[in-house]
C-alpha cells in the first residue's frame, strides 16, 4: 500500500514538473491578455499602474533598497565595515517589515529617520523606535495586498524554472522583446506615448483629406 501511493506521489510530482505541452499552454494563458487587448491603451495603463502600486509604494520600494543592499554587501561580507553595515541594513528591514505608529503622520517620521540610516546620514540606533507601536501600520498605509499578490504571482511565475525562458506575463516587471530587457514601466509608457502619437498622425490624415475632399 505504501509503495502505491509512493508511486502515485513521485509520478504526480513528475508530471507537475514537466507539464505537457497541453498544461503548457493552458498555464500561459493565464499569464496573458487576449491579443486584442493589445490594441486598447487602458491595458497598457492598467498593468503599469498595478505594478507601480506594487513595487513603487514608500513601504515596498524602501524594502527592495535594503535587500538590493544587503545582496551587495553579502558578497563582500570578510570586510569587517561591510559585516557591521550589513548586520545595521538587517535591523532597518526588520522594523520596515513591522513598523507601526500612532498616527499616518508618525509613520512617515519613521520613515524619514530609515531613510537618513539608509543614506548614512546617521546610525541606526533601535532606540528611535522604541515607541513604534500603535493602531497604524506601515503595511496598511501603503500596500494593497490583492494588488500585491497580482505582482507576486506574476513574478513567480515568469522566474518558473520549467518555462526554460522567462516569458512576458501580465503584470510582470521586466518585459522581454527581441532579445533585450526593459522596465514595465519604461515600456509601457513609449507604448502609450507611441499610440497616441500615432493615432494623432492618423486624425491629422484624414481631417486633412476631409478638406482636399470639400475644397475639390
Amino acid at each position: 500500500m505504501n509503495r502505491n501511493l509512493g508511486f502515485v506521489y513521485s509520478m504526480s510530482r513528475w508530471f507537475t514538473e514537466h507539464p505537457d505541452e497541453e498544461q503548457t499552454k493552458k498555464m500561459d494563458s493565464k499569464l496573458q491578455v487576449p491579443f486584442v487587448c493589445q490594441f486598447i491603451g487602458m491595458r497598457w495603463s492598467y498593468e503599469e499602474l498595478v505594478v507601480a502600486q506594487a513595487k513603487l509604494n514608500p513601504l515596498t520600494r524602501r524594502q527592495e533598497q535594503v535587500n538590493a543592499e544587503i545582496q551587495r554587501l553579502a558578497a563582500d561580507g570578510k570586510q569587517a565595515q561591510a559585516a557591521v553595515r550589513l548586520a545595521e541594513l538587517k535591523e532597518v528591514l526588520a522594523v520596515l517589515s513591522g513598523l507601526e505608529a500612532d498616527s499616518p503622520a508618525e509613520v512617515d517620521r519613521y520613515l524619514s529617520l530609515i531613510d537618513e540610516v539608509v543614506q548614512r546620514k546617521r546610525p541606526f540606533n533601535r532606540a528611535d523606535f522604541q515607541a513604534a507601536t500603535g493602531p497604524v501600520t506601515a503595511e496598511q498605509l501603503y500596500t494593497n495586498q490583492k494588488v500585491s499578490d497580482l505582482s507576486s504571482n506574476a513574478e513567480m511565475e515568469q522566474n518558473d524554472y520549467r518555462r526554460g525562458n522567462k516569458p512576458n506575463v501580465f503584470f510582470g516587471e521586466r518585459k522581454r522583446y527581441l532579445g533585450m530587457e526593459f522596465s514595465v514601466f519604461a515600456f509601457n509608457t513609449d507604448v502609450l506615448i507611441g499610440s497616441t502619437l500615432a493615432l494623432l498622425g492618423l486624425l491629422h490624415w484624414l481631417l486633412r483629406r476631409q478638406l482636399e475632399v470639400r475644397r475639390g
